[in-house]
């Protein structure tokens, strides 16, 4: 299947639904161009990392690696109310929490790897169930179909840290383009003492996404999903679809501060329109983090996710 991609000199960003951002597009075949990648990838992990601990990154699946996180973060929880309850914490308890933190960060470089790995392998045995989209303003759904997902690959170049997608918001109703997206570090969410505000513009000339080819929500424009969408009957289907999820979690999309999966809100004032209704939020009590469902694509996306078909 002969596809517009590139022979991706530059992988930008892997995303955890499986989809690769690139840059600097030409004419190739899918499955070569994967492979590449794959090489590409393998190579430079293999240089960074001793073999017994490149090994040790592949013991344990990313799924398996999500709930050591979450193990973590329940300690960690339970030390934090503790710690409320007494006033204050002790000090085996303060020197726990540093310790539990620190596995946190090895836990989560750890599911980066396994995710990387699995993505990338899964799309080279796989080639001809995906697809390339050359990014345009009228392709921008295809960015926010992958908004909140953790973004593989992808670091600050001030911090190292990982980066997210971001947008600006359009308040008037106007469709989105591709200049309203931009790369955020997750430093950002730190405290002030620890926060990185590093942002990245986003590439726009000669970028593509590769992605699988049975998201119907993709095969067509950002003007005709938004059009399709404004129809009440339409809205209403998935309104209630979603509704049904409230309160589970979403593995593809994890807190930037706690690397945990974050869990289908409602929110409890809003102005009844769909696009205003759900967000997604950390679990980790007292934790703001929040990825607001904003977008036909968004909806569609996490709909895929959990029930394997979007709202076409």
């Amino acid at each position: 299947m002969l596809v517009l991609f590139s022979k991706c000199m530059i992988l930008e960003a892997l995303f955890t639904g499986a989809a690769i951002f690139c840059v600097e597009a030409v004419r190739t075949f899918a499955s070569e161009f994967v492979t590449e990648v794959v090489y590409r990838w393998k190579n430079s992990r293999t240089k960074a990392k001793p073999d017994a601990q490149q090994n040790s990154f592949n013991v344990k699946t990313a799924q398996a690696t999500v709930q050591d996180l979450e193990t973590i973060d329940a300690e960690i929880v339970e030390l934090e109310r503790k710690a409320r309850r007494d006033g204050s914490s002790s000090r085996a308890d303060q020197d726990r929490q540093q310790e539990l933190e620190q596995q946190r960060a090895e836990k989560f470089k750890q599911y980066e790897a396994a995710k990387s790995e699995e993505i990338l392998s899964e799309q080279a045995e796989n080639a001809e169930n995906y697809i390339a989209s050359v990014l345009s303003s009228d392709r921008v759904h295809v960015l926010q179909y992958h908004m909140g997902q953790v973004v593989l690959e992808k670091k600050c170049s001030a911090c190292q840290r990982p980066m997210i997608l971001q947008s600006r918001q359009r308040l008037d109703g106007s469709l989105y383009r591709l200049e309203d997206f931009f790369w955020s570090c997750t430093g950002y969410f730190n405290p002030a003492h620890l926060q990185c505000r590093g942002t990245q513009p986003f590439r726009k000339q000669d970028s593509a996404f590769l992605h699988k080819t049975n998201v119907l929500e993709l095969t067509v424009s950002n003007a005709d999903l938004s059009s399709i969408f404004e129809s009440r009957s339409v809205q209403n289907a998935v309104v209630e679809r979603v509704k049904s999820h409230v309160k589970e979690k979403d593995q593809e999309i994890m807190c930037s501060i706690h690397h945990v999966p974050m869990t289908l809100r409602e929110r409890r004032e809003h102005s009844g329109a769909a696009l205003d209704m759900f967000f997604l939020g950390c679990p980790h009590p007292g934790c703001q983090q929040t990825v607001k469902l904003k977008s036909a694509a968004q909806l569609a996306a996490y709909l895929q996710r959990k029930e394997g078909r979007g709202i076409l």
